[in-house]
Parts: structure tokens; sequence; C-alpha cells
């Protein structure tokens, strides 16, 4: 990357800890962060500065598979069918959509916590920042599941969420110790901000300070590096028309989702919208991986076969 690039990129995650404490001092002065002008403003964000990250990762299947264009409609193929499919549960079961979608994050969240060697550790971290809301936010995470699924049986999310946060923050607790004492003091700093954050800030607002400035700078300058793409125009042209297409699936949701409100409408839009890109965006590069593994199989197979 270049260093202005790489400047900018890395610039979220170093000042995360120093914003998380200036908006949890803000929301204890009084300030509205869990209005519907701020959590509009936080969806969009997560929209524009948060879901590019993901964009990149037919690249880093091409480039690992080295594939051509035929395999490469065939793994889109793959990757709009794990969309379409989450979107088409969305519609059917909204509930088991949410429930779907928060293990799906915990999943891609403990990715953010990686390097104690201990997954369930990860994963704790991953699943605290989720859960952090039911301490002290629990009524607007509530209305924030209720925008999600269309129904008040959404609550229930925020119920098995309350039940597993007192594990989930224990986990983080000593995940964070074991980072300070490797020496990963910037990891440790991060993961305790975004606690607090979660658990101080109103649930749509602090998910997106963490989204935006954490979680998606990391990813995307991974994605960078493993491609090795070091200058500005050879990702532009890649990022921009897929996240084009991601706010354009997101305005369709926004006029097929109908709400009470204007806030809620697009929490619904948005966080759909999240959803939908996630699970291609995990499951897809692992499907592909489980594809091309039994095929090499499938050919030493035949290759031991007498002639």
């Amino acid at each position: 990357m270049s260093t202005m690039t790489s400047s900018v990129i890395h610039a979220g995650p170093r000042l995360f800890p120093v914003v998380a404490a200036l908006a949890v001092l803000a929301a204890f002065a009084g300030v509205p962060l869990g209005g519907p002008a701020m959590v509009a403003g936080a969806c969009i964000a997560m929209l524009v500065l948060g879901l590019p990250h993901g964009s990149l990762d037919l690249e880093l299947i091409r480039s690992r598979r080295r594939s051509g264009t035929g395999d490469l409609f065939a793994v889109l193929a793959l990757y709009l069918g794990c969309a379409a499919a989450m979107l088409a549960l969305w519609r059917l079961d909204p509930v088991s959509a949410l429930a779907l979608f928060i293990l799906i994050a915990t999943w891609h969240f403990a990715e953010d916590w990686e390097g104690a060697d201990l997954p369930l550790l990860e994963w704790g971290g991953a699943l605290a920042l989720l859960s952090a809301p039911t301490l002290f936010n629990r009524a607007p995470l509530e209305a924030a599941f209720v925008a999600l699924t269309g129904s008040s049986s959404g609550v229930v999310m925020a119920d098995a969420l309350t039940l597993v946060a007192p594990v989930a923050l224990s986990l983080a607790a000593v995940l964070l110790v074991l980072h300070w004492q490797a020496g990963r003091r910037g990891q440790a700093v991060c993961l305790g901000a975004a606690v607090i954050a979660m658990t101080a800030l109103p649930p749509v607002f602090g998910f997106a300070l963490y989204f935006c400035l954490l979680h998606s700078p990391r990813h995307f300058s991974g994605a960078l590096q493993a491609l090795s793409w070091h200058r500005v125009g050879q990702w532009i042209a890649v990022v921009a028309p897929l996240t084009l297409a991601a706010l354009g699936l997101a305005a369709v949701i926004y006029r097929l989702e109908l709400r009470p409100s204007i806030s809620d409408q697009i929490v619904a839009a948005s966080f759909m919208t999240l959803a939908v890109v996630t699970v291609p965006h995990m499951l897809a590069p692992r499907l592909v991986g489980l594809i091309d593994a039994a095929g090499r199989r499938a050919s030493r197979m035949r290759a031991l076969r007498p002639i």
C-alpha cells in the first residue's frame, strides 16, 4: 500500500479507543447519541464506511485459486446464492434470520481478537460486544431488534443475549488480560474500548463506531496486503461499484421493509443489508475451499486408479 493509503486505513483502529472514550463522555453529558438523527447517521456510516471491506472477497478468492473468468462466474454465483438465501430468510422468518446474523457476526468479529490461540475466548470477546448493550441499554437494543424483525418477537434475541452476557463478558476479560500479558497492548486496549463502548453507548451508535473504525479498516488492510495492491487505483475500481451495489440493495430493502418510523426503516434496511452481505462474506470463501479440496481429492483418487 502507498504511505498515504496505509495511513488513512490504519487511522481508524488507532483512533478508535480515543473516539470511543469521547463518545462515552458525550453520552454521559447528555448528548442524544441514540436519537433518530444519530441512529440514521450511524447506519449510513456503516453502509458507506463499513461495507467496503467485504468488496474484495471475489478478488481474494480469485488470487488464491488463480482461476479464470469462468471459475470467477461460478464463485460469483455461489456468493450471490448465499446472499439471496439470507435475504429470503429475512423475508420468511425474520427472527431466525436475526439469530443467524448474530451467530455469523460473532464468528466474524472473533477474527478481530485472534492471537490468543483460544477460539473460545475469541468468540467470547466477539459475543461480549454484541451482548454488552443488554446491561444498561436493553430498551434501545430491543427497539433495534423489533425494527429489524418487524415484530415484537425480535425481543427474544435480546433475552438470549442477556443470558449469555455474563459468560461472554467474563471470557472477554480473560482474553484482554492474555493479550496484554503477551505484549499485544493495542489489541487489549481496543478490546476494552469496544466492550466499554458497547456497554455505555446506544447499541446502534456503539456498533457503528466499532464496525467503521476498528473492524472494517483492519480487514480491509489485510485484504489489500494479501492482494499486494499498493495503489488506490488498484482497489477503488473494485470497491466503488460493489459498495454502490450494496447501497442499492439497502435502498430496495428500505422500500420493501415498511416500519412505523423512518428511523426504524433505516435501521432495518442497513442491518439487513449488512446481514445479507456478511453471510457470503463468511461462507463463500470457505465453501470454495471445500469444493477445491474435494476436487483435489478426486483428482488424486483418479491418479491412483490402475490403468
